[in-house]
């Protein structure tokens, strides 16, 4: 069933002299359930196109329907995981769990059970009271995601969340990460630079030309495990056909 609707997105830079186009004619569906890799050559308008979805920036045409109704406030739909955790230094990790419910005022007490049941289960509830510097950079991607989670959205969008880790760190963390999202049956959208990545998280990849970006293609992704998890699947005899498909459709 289609539950997010990109409809015919462009996005145009204006400068005294030109007009530089960035996205062109952007059109595909998201299902509910899905986890959806934008893939693309660098400078292609991934994040643009990522920003757009979230509201934080408005395209030059198109526009984006969520359950078959035009989106006129995405606060309550979007949640946003950024590729630096963004976390406050003076602030706990419960404080900077639950401050975007202080900020919606919405921090009853059903809200504070729910934060420290998400706390708790992807285990941090041992560092609740930890600050920002004493954790790692995994753990603090951990925080980032319960943050989000913790307002509720309909859908994450996921921009590069892993590139500030070390390759170590972030293979671990990329196994987290899914394994939250999978476990809270939320929808995603993650761009990412990483075939590898796209590969071993997504349910399908979406590839982008380069600028203007228009969609070269759309690929399902199938393992015929599905339980595998993203470090298990790079070990798959399925990961290196999908790899090199993508390979080739890269500019």
């Amino acid at each position: 069933m289609s539950y997010l609707n990109i409809n015919d997105i462009s996005m145009n830079y204006h400068s005294k002299n030109e007009i530089t186009e960035a996205l062109k004619n952007i059109n595909f569906v998201v299902n509910e359930g899905e986890f959806l890799s934008i893939l693309g050559p660098s400078g292609c308008g991934k994040s643009t196109l990522l920003n757009i979805i979230a509201g934080l920036i408005t395209p030059s045409s198109g526009n984006i329907f969520f359950n078959n109704l035009k989106i006129e406030n995405s606060e309550d739909i979007f949640g946003y995981m950024f590729q630096k955790d963004h976390l406050f230094p003076w602030l706990t990790v419960y404080e900077n769990i639950v401050l975007g419910l202080k900020i919606k005022k919405t921090l009853n007490n059903e809200a504070k059970d729910r934060v420290l049941s998400l706390i708790n289960l992807y285990g941090l509830y041992d560092f609740k009271d930890y600050f920002p510097k004493q954790l790692s950079g995994g753990m603090k991607q951990r925080v980032a995601l319960i943050r989000t989670l913790a307002l509720e959205p309909k859908i994450l969008l996921l921009d590069e969340p892993f590139s500030a880790l070390d390759y170590q760190t972030r293979l671990k963390v990329c196994d987290e990460i899914f394994y939250i999202i999978k476990r809270e049956k939320k929808t995603a959208i993650m761009v990412t630079h990483d075939i590898s990545e796209a590969i071993s998280t997504s349910s399908r990849v979406l590839m982008l030309s380069k600028r203007p970006a228009t969609i070269k293609t759309s690929i399902n992704i199938n393992f015929g495990n599905s339980d595998l998890s993203p470090l298990q699947r790079r070990d798959s005899t399925e990961f290196k056909d999908y790899f090199n498909l993508l390979w080739r459709e890269i500019d």
